[in-house]
């Protein structure tokens, strides 16, 4: 494995790609109806493939060695958009690259085989924890969970699962025996009070108490159109979201952007470098002032 002195990240998330082409016949059910009216009366005005061209090519000027999406490509999450959204990445010229999906990819229970086929490129499956995907640069690891789950009309809830937390706790307690720095990927937030009950991830609490046991050194998620930072409940790990890259420009909370984020083994454990960057009502890209987070992680003994 190569070493670097600094494994750049660039995380976009929420991109919701135009809607193009047509429904079929059995993939119209209500909450789609519901996402397409929503869409050309509100939604189509609010996120515009320039804006997220504008975005993108951004981020991929800046040359990270590794592009963690966390979901919501799509709209209806119907074929016809996994088609455009595949056209649209292979058009990318992208580094290594993680997409765990979003609840806009499984807006209803159907079967997705051929929607996972479409994206394989960037799922990155694993042998050894089925349900989860991994990716690795250097010393970094992107770890990816899927939190998508078919929900009510008016709701965007989601879950993890007691199997694939179960995996999860393990790849986190094996990656950290290597060493390396564990970056967890979820649409959903991990985290309290930043997106209404409607759209909560529902097993939360779950997820904190794997987290605060094995431990990681970030977590990076979308869902809630906000750029925010906190952490998870009880520990030192950053909780990082970014808004939709697809935003209309305006507030620099919601501004279509993106992170640029930097990892750095130091001898106490790992130092962390996080700036967004999004985009002005001029549709120039602005910077925001960096945020600096070192995490003291003694490196694990041997055969640890």
């Amino acid at each position: 494995m190569t070493v670097l002195a600094c494994v750049w990240i660039a995380h976009l998330s929420d991109l919701h790609l135009p809607i193009t082409g047509r429904l079929q016949i059995r993939e119209i059910r209500l909450k789609r109806i519901l996402g397409l009216l929503s869409w050309l009366t509100r939604r189509q005005h609010i996120h515009q493939l320039c804006w997220l061209n504008r975005v993108m090519s951004d981020a991929l000027s800046t040359h990270p060695n590794l592009l963690a999406i966390t979901g919501d490509l799509t709209n209806l999450g119907a074929l016809v958009e996994f088609q455009h959204a595949r056209q649209w990445l292979d058009e990318q010229n992208l580094p290594p690259t993680l997409i765990v999906p979003g609840n806009h990819e499984t807006l209803v229970r159907e079967k997705h085989a051929k929607k996972c086929a479409l994206w394989a490129p960037w799922l990155h499956p694993v042998a050894q924890y089925p349900r989860l995907s991994c990716l690795r640069a250097a010393n970094v690891m992107l770890i990816g969970v899927n939190t998508a789950r078919p929900s009510l009309p008016f709701h965007a809830t989601g879950a993890i699962g007691r199997a694939q937390l179960d995996q999860l706790a393990a790849c986190l307690r094996d990656a950290r025996s290597k060493g390396l720095c564990r970056v967890v990927l979820l649409h959903h937030p991990p985290a309290r009070n930043l997106v209404v009950w409607r759209k909560r991830l529902q097993d939360l609490q779950a997820l904190e108490e794997v987290l605060r046991r094995e431990g990681a050194e970030l977590v990076l998620h979308g869902h809630s159109h906000r750029a925010t930072a906190t952490h998870i409940a009880g520990t030192d790990i950053p909780v990082i979201s970014s808004s939709s890259a697809s935003h209309a420009p305006g507030h620099d909370e919601s501004a279509a952007g993106w992170n640029h984020i930097g990892i750095e083994q130091v001898p106490t454990g790992w130092k962390i470098t996080m700036q967004r960057r999004f985009l002005t009502p001029t549709e120039t890209m602005c910077a925001s002032t960096p945020q600096h987070y070192t995490l003291s992680r003694p490196m694990p003994l041997p055969n640890a």
